[in-house]
């Protein structure tokens, strides 16, 4: 496959999807990293950080750090897990649930730009493409059929 270079495609297409959601995002305070919490936390509240870790490819020590931001700005509390005291579950405030239908927005504008002047066809087959890149880089997409 001479001249082809997809891993770096793909890295750089990574950068600039964080860079544009980013970019969405700076009028509410949300930084880098921090954004995939939030998205996570918008499809499934009340799960602990090890699990939030293991579904979406972080380290549990990044996640702390993320979740502490995000606590620290007003957009995630950690609630003890009413089964395991020693257990910590997050959750979504009233300031990130009153930003939902904005982020959603974000969301849906970054999803329409990623695939503009695409066909139908090649969406899918773009997708198609993705989903194997990932499994071939060990990521259980069946494991993880929410991760954002």
């Amino acid at each position: 496959m001479d001249g082809v270079n997809v891993a770096r495609n793909v890295s750089l297409a990574g950068r600039a999807l964080s860079a544009r959601i980013e970019r969405g995002l700076a009028p509410y305070g949300i930084g880098r990293g921090e954004y995939r919490v939030l998205f996570a936390l918008y499809s499934e509240e009340g799960v602990p950080q090890k699990t939030l870790a293991e579904r979406h490819h972080l380290h549990k020590g990044v996640i702390a750090h993320v979740v502490r931001r995000l606590e620290e700005k007003g957009y995630v509390e950690r609630r003890t897990d009413p089964t395991d005291k020693r257990r910590k579950l997050l959750f979504l405030t009233d300031k990130a649930e009153n930003i939902r239908p904005e982020i959603e927005e974000l969301k849906a504008t970054v999803d329409a730009e990623v695939v503009d002047g695409l066909t139908e066809a090649e969406i899918r087959a773009l997708e198609a493409g993705l989903q194997t890149v990932s499994a071939n880089l060990g990521v259980d997409l069946e494991a993880n059929p929410d991760v954002n």
